[in-house]
């Protein structure tokens, strides 16, 4: 019964407040003219307003022959080849160990689904490895070595980035000769 009359009260003062103030204007006061030099903003690189549903969003096929074993990425805003911000997502099957490497942009990283496994360094070492379950957020700097598994199911990841962006992968030192 109070909730009933609540709301007949609500409704009551907003049809009152309707009637008293919908129509009158306020007062505008013109902006100021600014002098005409080149504004900052659009000097930077221009993001295209973009909607996708999670079905809108298809990674590459699987190359011939690797029998669903390679990471795959897609691109959805910009180009990690050129410089300006862009956004990726790869999917990493169940089992996939990526081995150490470094990145020469600063990344941000997402883990959309599937737990991350994450470790630094320039050699694989699973006791390094830290678990990053389903909404971890990660930072990776620049020239950062480090190493990942998908240990227990596929990964989803989203990474963000101000590009161009390239990877050096590290040599494992375990199976190089030594003269």
């Amino acid at each position: 019964m109070m909730q009933s009359k609540s709301f007949y009260l609500i409704i009551i003062f907003s049809f009152a407040c309707v009637v008293l103030f919908g129509g009158q204007r306020t007062r505008q006061t013109p902006l100021p003219k600014l002098p005409q030099e080149k504004s900052p903003v659009s000097e930077q690189p221009v993001i295209p307003l973009l909607f996708l549903s999670p079905d809108e969003i298809r990674f590459p096929p699987q190359p011939q022959g690797n029998r669903n074993t390679a990471p795959r990425t897609m691109t959805l805003v910009g180009d990690p080849k050129t410089e300006g911000l862009y956004v990726t997502r790869t999917l990493i099957p169940k089992g996939k160990q990526i081995i150490p490497h470094r990145h020469t942009d600063s990344r941000t990283v997402v883990v959309l689904s599937g737990t991350y496994y994450y470790g630094i360094g320039e050699e694989f070492d699973a006791q390094k490895l830290v678990p990053l379950p389903s909404g971890s957020f990660l930072t990776e700097p620049a020239g950062i070595p480090h190493f990942t598994w998908a240990k227990d199911d596929d990964v989803l990841i989203q990474t963000t980035a101000i590009g161009p962006s390239g990877t050096q992968i590290i040599p494992d030192k375990t199976t190089q000769k030594r003269p």
